[in-house]
């Protein structure tokens, strides 16, 4: 009698201190919700398995956690390994063998049902993409509104906004995450600007977001803590039938186009600024003026300035432009023009500046034009005419970096003959600055000058011979 109850004892520990069991945390769930998948395991020793994917569905270790216990006077140790997945339908977890204690120990499979999350929304989260408009033009402004609705009584701990997809747009988001209170549900909303760049039908979207919930579990000590479980939902895309702009037409919306030039009276040589600004509510960054050709007129033009603004549900921009006109005779710059559709009537647009009078006054040429007449580097080589963001960077700033020049001689003759003591060379940028006090006054000054903005600001492989400078500044410096 009594070997007889010693085997039944002995039948009933073995499965407590060999067993295993696998498990998931819920089930069914919700597609695109992740799943807590755990093995769990009694004895000494364990090996779990490695798991990277449950049929085509990705799985990431979590971690694993080790407990001890007493029970029938005895200290019991027990493994849980955790996993996770994010179904988006329904997989079998397969069986899998876990080592215990030397010995092979099998889980049973777990029939995972997953249920279709209705589109974009479950009970507790809602995901809604919109457009303002289901027709435009090309390069006409479309906004895209994202909004995400969380019921407040859910533990929510992260919300993530992918990227919304897209093809054939130029999109631009606007603002940052606006939050507020609507039925029960926090909102989240965002906005983006959608300017297609193809007819046809085009498709905004879909969009995507993550939601971290916060789940209740025990952590390696036993104690409750809050893990963040994962979820994803995906609106439908947009269509969106886009009209072809008639031919010669880039713009779509409202604009007005300014011209002006100063001075208006000049010395033969000397330059004329011309600025050139369009302004207005659409795609302004499309705008391309024609080109500005003038027969006697040498041109230079500056890189177009754009700048945006988006408020209350307008997308305003300015586009600037700043030309130098040289002549050794009158011209007169003809008019500027625009077309633009637009969107309210479908009617094509033409706005044109009035044309500008440039008298040039014959006789003793400016010293600008002094300057571009050199072509030589003060030893009979002939060099490059002058660049175009040379000049513009010239005219613009000539007076003030003289200004600093004088302000800062002292500290920059320190600074050379401390390099030429410690064997260093200055650097371009300072040998630039040296030279441009003297660049309205000797074309040799201009010419090295030029080769040094080549090289600092254009990266143009320029060699410029430091010895020459310095022995070049020296006859300068004595000049005066």
């Amino acid at each position: 009698m009594r070997g007889k109850i010693l085997v039944v004892l002995m039948l009933a520990l073995v499965p407590v201190f060999a067993s295993v069991r696998a498990s998931v945390d819920e089930n069914p769930v919700i597609a695109g919700e992740s799943v807590e998948f755990s093995i769990e395991a009694r004895g000494e020793s364990v090996e779990f398995p490695k798991i990277e994917k449950i049929g085509d569905v990705p799985v990431t270790e979590e971690g694993s956690q080790r407990f001890e216990h007493f029970e029938n006077n005895r200290t019991v140790v027990e493994w849980v390994k955790l996993y996770a997945l994010t179904p988006k339908r329904s997989v079998t977890i397969p069986s899998y063998t876990v080592i215990v204690d030397g010995k092979a120990e099998k889980t049973k499979p777990i029939y995972l049902q997953v249920k279709s999350a209705g589109g974009s929304g479950t009970e507790n989260f809602r995901l809604k993409l919109s457009s303002d408009k289901h027709e435009a033009y090309v390069g006409e402004m479309v906004t895209v509104t994202l909004r995400f609705y969380e019921k407040k009584e859910v533990p929510v701990m992260h919300v993530e906004f992918p990227p919304i997809r897209y093809e054939n747009f130029w999109v631009k988001r606007v603002g940052s995450e606006k939050r507020y209170a609507q039925n029960g549900f926090l909102v989240h909303e965002i906005r983006y600007l959608f300017f297609p760049q193809k007819p046809g039908k085009l498709l905004i979207g879909p969009a995507s977001v993550k939601v971290a919930v916060a789940k209740k579990m025990r952590d390696a000590f036993g104690f409750i803590v809050r893990r963040p479980q994962w979820m994803t939902l995906q609106t439908n895309p947009v269509p969106l039938e886009v009209k072809p702009l008639p031919h010669g037409v880039k713009l779509v919306g409202r604009f007005q186009i300014e011209a002006d030039a100063k001075p208006k009276s000049v010395r033969s040589g000397d330059p004329v600024e011309l600025f050139l600004k369009v302004e207005g509510e659409g795609n302004i960054e499309d705008y391309e003026p024609p080109a500005l050709s003038l027969g006697g007129v040498t041109i230079y033009a500056d890189a177009p300035k754009v700048s945006q603004n988006y408020s209350h549900g307008i997308y305003r921009g300015l586009w600037q432009r700043r030309y130098l006109l040289i002549a050794e005779k009158s011209f007169v710059i003809p008019p500027f023009s625009l077309r633009y559709l637009d969107p309210a009537t479908g009617e094509v647009r033409t706005r044109k500046t009035e044309p500008i009078a440039i008298a040039v006054k014959s006789g003793e040429k400016g010293p600008l034009a002094s300057t571009r007449e050199c072509n030589t580097d003060g030893h009979g080589k002939r060099q490059a005419p002058m660049t175009e963001k040379f000049w513009i960077a010239l005219i613009a700033f000539a007076a003030g970096m003289a200004t600093m020049y004088l302000l800062h001689s002292l500290g920059k003759m320190f600074e050379a003959k401390r390099e030429e003591r410690s064997g260093r060379p200055s650097s371009d940028k300072a040998m630039l600055q040296r030279l441009m006090p003297y660049v309205h006054r000797y074309p040799e000054a201009a010419v090295m000058a030029e080769n040094l903005y080549a090289k600092i600001y254009e990266g143009k492989p320029v060699a410029v011979d430091r010895k020459q400078f310095e022995a070049f500044m020296k006859k300068l410096e004595k000049r005066g």
